[in-house]
């Protein structure tokens, strides 16, 4: 062995990635051990006796004869490419070749390279995959999408028509409230018309008042109903509300169930706000249910609600606060959940103040706070105003 084959061999056997001799009769006359482990083999297992194309995958041969002959014959001095070599198991590995012609006492060989890139290829077909996969997801994204926003709409929608109808059960014991007096207004002023037409002295007068009384009562009646029927409608357009007044009607509806709760309102936005009334009464006959429901269920000594309407940089704000001890801190986070309810589930739902945050934050453009203030909680509603 020459001097020059001894650096070579040296230089080669050592190499981490494998190296390559092969003749004209397309012979291994040399593979180093990198090369050889490459395919399951030791190196003298392939030197002398073995053709390369025997650890070629048959679809790649014809194609690498090709390219093998060109070089050899000078027509491609040097070549680089990706074939799929075999290894001693039957499985297939990816290979890059960087090859050249040599030329050793006349004789033309072929020398080179070899790494194994199974790895690289399996990660870049993964990727192929993934964007295949990516762009069939972009190509439904769009319906996708429009029908997770239908289901959603839906749900709000159901979650929404759940809080109406619980909502319903509290205005129709308002309502029961607030006809109780004027009922027994109407059987007073009957009884005193048939007492005065009985003793002689029903006068035109006396029928006048009394009548005027109960029209009144009647037209007060008739107003809860108009009230009633007025919060179940769907309602689609805009309208100007005045703030003031209408938290005031609305407080006066609601305390027609509280005659044992000290209720003040300080209304002085002077504002004007965008909306729909109907809305504006759901959000509030919640918060304040729930403080009516805390102070009766606590038995507050002297029991009151405060509603206060301010105004300030574009914004109003109405706060509505008690004196029931405040929200358990460890469930003042949780409150605004759908469900979620610090009642029994015969009497709470858990989506009035679910409901409440939906109504103030997508259809109000406002936002809602809660917090725990001296004896009590204070809810804060903030919408925009001029």
């Amino acid at each position: 062995m020459t001097y020059n084959e001894i650096n070579f061999k040296t230089l080669t056997d050592n190499a981490v990635v494998g190296v390559y001799l092969i003749d004209k009769n397309l012979s291994i006359l040399y593979v180093n051990s990198a090369a050889a482990a490459m395919l399951g083999y030791l190196p003298e297992e392939l030197m002398g006796t073995t053709s390369f194309l025997s650890l070629i995958h048959p679809e790649e041969i014809s194609l690498l004869t090709n390219n093998y002959r060109q070089r050899l014959n000078g027509e491609i001095p040097s070549a680089h490419y990706t074939t799929r070599g075999l290894h001693k198991t039957g499985r297939i590995v990816n290979i890059e070749v960087f090859a050249s012609l040599l030329e050793d006492g006349g004789e033309r060989l072929l020398a080179g390279t070899v790494i194994d890139i199974s790895s690289r290829t399996e990660a870049e077909q993964q990727l192929i995959e993934q964007q295949l996969f990516l762009e069939k997801l972009n190509q439904t994204l769009e319906q996708r999408v429009a029908e997770e926003v239908a289901i959603s709409r839906e749900k709000e929608r159901m979650i929404m028509q759940q809080s109406r109808f619980a909502a319903l059960g509290e205005m129709v014991a308002g309502i029961a409230h607030q006809w109780r007096q004027p009922l027994n207004t109407l059987g007073m002023s009957i009884q005193a018309l048939q007492v005065a037409h009985a003793k002689g002295i029903l006068t035109a007068e006396f029928m006048e008042l009394h009548s005027q009384r109960t029209l009144d009562e009647l037209q007060y009646m008739s107003q809860t109903i108009d009230n009633f029927r007025h919060f179940f409608r769907t309602e689609t357009v805009l309208v100007t509300i005045y703030l003031d007044d209408a938290v005031r009607k609305i407080v006066d509806f609601f305390s027609s169930s509280v005659a044992l709760i000290s209720l003040t309102v300080d209304a002085r936005s002077q504002k004007n706000i965008s909306g729909h009334m109907n809305e504006l009464t759901q959000i509030l006959l919640s918060i304040l249910n729930n403080a009516r429901d805390a102070l009766e269920q606590r038995d507050i000594a002297e029991p009151a609600i405060q509603v206060a309407v301010t105004a300030a940089d574009g914004m109003a704000c109405i706060r509505i606060a008690d004196n029931a001890g405040g929200i358990p801190v460890e469930i003042i986070d949780r409150i605004f959940d759908p469900f979620f309810s610090s009642r029994d589930r015969l009497t709470g739902t858990g989506l009035g103040l679910y409901m409440t945050r939906a109504i103030v934050e997508r259809h109000m453009n406002g936002y809602i706070a809660v917090a725990n203030v001296s004896d009590g909680a204070e809810f804060t509603i903030s919408i925009p105003c001029w």
